[in-house]
């Protein structure tokens, strides 16, 4: 196989030119609101939301034109370096299911966010640098979305962090939004380290970064003597290569860490509660359909570059993130950080499904997650905003946290729409029957089963603990999404003022330019948007349409990834088992909150605080923050304070006062050259012209001064004679 062939240039289609058009869109309201926003009308938020519009409404053509027909790429040769060993290094553009999409879902939430956010960050003096920087968030996004090659994917993913980086700081004038953004970037950094590493291991021995080009070439590959064996030509010198398991492994698990940063995956899942510091539609677009689900897209993306082994790390890391998540979310009272918590532990299902072959189920379950989540987000910012309002009519209200849920409570009487909203969205969160979130749930238990059974063909049941880790999840999500919405929407408003006073009039309950938004996405959290059987995930167009059957994708795990969906197939009667499970263990999640909660006062959710120690631990989240500040961040900063002294007190010390001796020795030396040197130049000279003056003067041209001196020489020398 001849790599030059594979990455030779191809011409641009119609599709390629549109998809162009929609990645410089945002960029281009970027570009304008940044630096004219303070001039425009309206501060410029009416151009950053057309130009997301037109983008959504290209994206759309995009995905009529491409989904289950045909995929478009174009590409073209970015540089080349002189060389018989390296190719050239090339940029396109893919189209295929899974990339129209996700341009699909990213243009439209962010269009749906921009909108809301008229509302919301109305009166805000960064009102136009706030619009600017979503831009910039939305070109980033699509560019990952877009790119066929690692090389430009690793660019656009650095550019997600720094628009992430932007704008959860939005507001930094509050030290709390500054040490998140800061957080955010730093942990993430950690996660992209193995990313690079991860893409040049690749690079190294299969010469290029295009997506399609190293699908190929692993595709001709074979496993024989337990090594990866792959024989091509680059530039008619052939390549022979001979790869172990381990290495192959360590790079496609380099290729995660990214994931394990991005999507908030254990260990580093510590900055994603942390970045509900900034505007809370920042929150919904970050946790919804862009910053988070970049990880999980780089996961699907790289899936034919994962081993066995590989899959499996994936697989255990994604069920310990499900159940740290749902487990922290337990007993949470910020009513952004039980979503946020909530978002760690459907992105750990999410890879959970990547690491057990279900690739199609995980980004449907992506793909679910953006409308509900989103819708919930959005619904928590209308409720934020509505407490802020009320107190607005209150004096000496510091005190009081407009974002904790035991200061709500019989909202559903006083902002109805919010309410019906957030219930539709929560449902489909807690994997209610009916709803999005139970067939994309249900689709990954299913296959997970069958990864264990697979996995386990050798008498370890061990597996197994990976799809019950998710039914616990399910059980917990209930649960937690009833107590959240309990202590928001029922019994009576606990907060010390009137509330109807949160209202934005008595006819209307907040801006209508808030609420068509989310009840747009409440209404795309039921499951017939999804599925014409909104009881079963097997006839899903999303499931459908990103098989892996539909990509010809031949991953170095081929052989598991294939065994696993044949026992899926096989598992009938298991997954009406599943799907009944799911089902029953959400209600019991519910049951059991309505059960605790329903006995207990308005002045006991008002001054509930955790008890025990297991809730101390949840509510903390497992001290883990506490755990890196005094493993990693204390040690570092104390390395650098001693550094810090080292350099102000031995080394600038010594080059202070060392610079200060050299002057003095300077001073020294310049005093010995005058004195010393100079002056013994100087003396020899006039000694030299004292000596010439007077053997002048002896040379006069008298001859009787000739014999004078002549017989004075005479005398000296007779004088000599007679007393030496």
């Amino acid at each position: 196989m001849e790599l030059s062939e594979l990455l030779k240039p191809l011409a641009g289609t119609p599709q390629t030119t549109t998809a162009m058009v929609v990645l410089l869109l945002p960029l281009l309201g970027f570009a304008v609101l940044y630096l004219f926003g303070r001039k425009l009308p309206r501060r410029g938020d009416w151009l950053g939301i057309s130009l997301t519009g037109l983008a959504f409404i290209l994206s759309v053509w995009l995905f009529a034109q491409t989904w289950n027909t045909a995929a478009y790429h174009t590409r073209t040769t970015w540089f080349s370096i002189p060389s018989n060993i390296v190719s050239d290094f090339t940029a396109g553009i893919l189209l295929d299911n899974l990339t129209v999409l996700m341009l699909v879902i990213v243009t439209f939430i962010s269009m749906l966010v921009q909108l809301f956010s008229v509302g919301y960050m109305h009166g805000d003096k960064g009102y136009h640098r706030y619009f600017a920087y979503l831009g910039l968030f939305t070109f980033s996004m699509l560019g990952i979305v877009l790119v066929d090659n690692l090389l430009l994917l690793f660019m656009f993913w650095e550019l997600v962090g720094l628009s992430s980086y932007l704008l959860i700081g939005f507001w930094y004038q509050k030290p709390a939004a500054i040490a998140a953004n800061k957080k955010a970037f730093l942990v993430n950094r950690i996660g992209d380290i193995g990313l690079l590493l991860g893409l040049f291991a690749f690079y190294t021995y299969f010469r290029t970064f295009d997506l399609e080009a190293l699908r190929m070439l692993i595709s001709n590959g074979n496993w024989s003597s337990n090594n990866f064996i792959l024989a091509y030509t680059l530039n008619d010198q052939p390549w022979l290569l001979e790869l172990s398991p381990m290495f192959l492994t360590l790079a496609g698990l380099g290729l995660f860490m990214g994931c394990v940063g991005k999507s908030a995956q254990f260990p580093l899942q510590v900055w994603l509660p942390d970045a509900m510091q900034g505007p809370t539609p920042v929150s919904s677009l970050i946790h919804a359909a862009t910053m988070v689900a970049a990880g999980v897209y780089l996961v699907a993306r790289c899936y034919a570059f994962f081993t066995p082994d590989a899959l499996t790390i994936i697989a255990i890391v994604g069920a310990i993130t499900a159940l740290v998540g749902a487990l922290a979310a337990l007993n949470q009272y910020d009513i952004k950080a039980v979503l946020a918590f909530s978002t760690i532990s459907q992105l750990g299902y999410m890879v959970m499904g990547m690491g057990t072959g279900a690739y199609d189920a995980s980004l449907f379950h992506l793909t679910t997650h953006a409308f509900f989540k989103a819708a919930l987000f959005l619904n928590s910012g209308i409720i934020i905003h509505a407490m802020h309002r009320g107190l607005h009519h209150m004096h000496h209200a510091e005190h009081l946290d407009a974002q904790d849920i035991r200061n709500m409570g019989g909202l559903r009487k006083t902002m109805p729409l919010t309410f019906y909203s957030y219930l539709l969205a929560a449902a489909a969160l807690a994997g209610i029957p009916l709803f999005s979130g139970f067939l994309s749930k249900d689709a990954i238990l299913s296959v997970a089963w069958a990864w264990a059974e697979t996995m386990s063909a050798n008498g370890n049941s061990l597996y197994f603990i990976v799809p019950i880790t998710g039914f616990v999840v399910v059980l917990l999500t209930a649960y937690y999404m009833t107590r959240h919405m309990w202590f928001m929407f029922f019994g009576n408003f606990r907060a010390p003022f009137d509330v109807h006073q949160i209202r934005m009039s008595h006819k209307q309950e907040t801006e209508r330019v808030m609420l068509v938004p989310v009840i747009i996405l409440a209404i795309l959290s039921l499951g017939i948007f999804f599925s014409l059987n909104p009881l079963s995930f097997s006839g899903s167009w999303v499931v459908e349409g990103i098989s892996l059957k539909k990509f010809d994708i031949i991953s170095l795990a081929d052989n598991l990834v294939q065994a696993v969906r044949l026992q899926d197939e096989s598992n009938r009667l298991p997954h009406i088992v599943i799907g009944v499970l799911s089902a029953f263990l959400a209600t019991g999640g519910i049951a059991i909150a309505l059960a605790k909660y329903n006995r207990r006062t308005d002045e006991q959710l008002l001054q509930e605080q955790p008890t025990g120690a297991f809730a101390k631990l949840s509510y903390h989240h497992f001290y883990l923050d506490q755990l890196y500040s005094h493993t990693f961040v204390k040690p570092t900063l104390l390395l650098a304070r001693g550094l810090y002294r080292v350099d102000k007190r031995v080394i600038d010390y010594t080059l202070n006062y060392g610079s200060k001796w050299l002057v003095v020795l300077s001073k020294i030396i310049a005093w010995f050259d005058r004195l010393v040197v100079d002056g013994t130049v100087w003396l020899i000279g006039a000694i030299a012209k004292m000596l010439g003056r007077f053997g002048r003067g002896l040379q006069n041209g008298k001859v009787q001064s000739y014999y004078a001196y002549s017989l004075f020489g005479f005398i000296l020398i007779i004088l000599y004679i007679v007393l030496f």
